[in-house]
């Protein structure tokens, strides 16, 4: 009798801790990608963080969507995406949601093809093709994720109005360029990004930092010597690892506890090698969205 006891005891506990209820999904993005490689990062030094799963996504367009609707409970975005479901959306769940963690900064990257230079009969140059972002005026450009919500802020802000055409991902993108079906790509990454270190025959459009993008975006420069031989000015948008505003005390303590790791092994994060050099940028000092507390 002791033993049919003791081993219902043991399966009762068994099962207690294989439906463990403090389980959190976290939507990342690409495997490859930033969010990714920055959430495994997190997990290296903060390992008793295990209770947290990662879910791949499309990226910030699928994260707020998969957050506001339950399917996860923490998810990696773009604060511009955030402040367009606020501001141009008026989505009231938006006010639900609450910063656990800021990062880094994104640029914003807008790859064309190299400019074409003709002459006419009569000896006039003429060069087509998209030489600066005002040059996208009536263009068709490809974006994927949260890239489409910058697209259209910047073309609104900007006062640049193009056609922008969703794309399942970056492989979508750039075949679309290929194939001449757009003129351009914008992608929002932190870079270094490897893919973007593998491409060539292609240029990256300068986007110079103006007044109209004040309070949203931040002058940025874009490093890679395979596409220009120096820096191509750009902006910047900060992105923020965040969740719902939880009330359960358990839930609460268990998200309270993975912010105070990660802040407090930010060194680790910079400066351990592996990790991914984004954490060069970040303080955890500078919230774009209302903390989670």
């Amino acid at each position: 009798m002791t033993r049919v006891l003791s081993l219902l005891l043991l399966s009762t506990l068994g099962a207690a801790q294989a439906a463990d209820p403090i389980s959190f999904n976290v939507a990342t993005g690409s495997p490859t990608g930033t969010y990714s490689a920055m959430f495994k990062n997190i997990g290296q030094v903060c390992t008793q963080s295990a209770y947290l799963k990662e879910r791949g996504t499309g990226g910030s367009l699928d994260n707020i969507d998969l957050l506001m609707n339950n399917e996860v409970s923490l998810a990696f975005v773009q604060s511009d995406v955030l402040k367009a479901r606020q501001q141009i959306d008026q989505d009231p769940r938006v006010a639900n949601i609450k910063a656990l963690l800021p990062l880094y900064d994104e640029e914003i990257h807008i790859f064309a093809k190299p400019p074409v230079t003709s002459k006419s009969f009569l000896g006039k140059t003429t060069v087509t093709g998209v030489q600066t972002f005002n040059d996208l005026k009536n263009k068709r450009v490809a974006a994927w994720g949260g890239s489409v919500i910058t697209a259209k802020v910047l073309s609104a802000k900007l006062a640049v109005p193009y056609s922008i055409v969703p794309v399942k991902d970056q492989p979508a993108a750039f075949a679309a360029l290929n194939a001449g079906q757009v003129d351009a790509v914008l992608a929002v990454i932190g870079q270094p990004a490897a893919w973007v270190k593998g491409l060539s025959g292609l240029r990256l459009v300068p986007l110079p930092f103006s007044p109209p993008l004040e309070g949203i975006y931040t002058s940025a420069k874009l490093l890679y010597p395979n596409l220009s031989v120096s820096g191509v000015p750009t902006v910047a948008v900060q992105s923020v690892l965040v969740t719902r505003d939880f009330k359960t005390p358990d839930k609460k303590e268990r998200l309270l506890a993975y912010q105070k790791c990660a802040v407090g092994k930010l060194i680790s994060l910079q400066e351990d090698e592996g990790m991914h050099p984004k954490w060069q940028q970040v303080t955890f000092k500078t919230w774009p969205w209302p903390e989670y507390k």
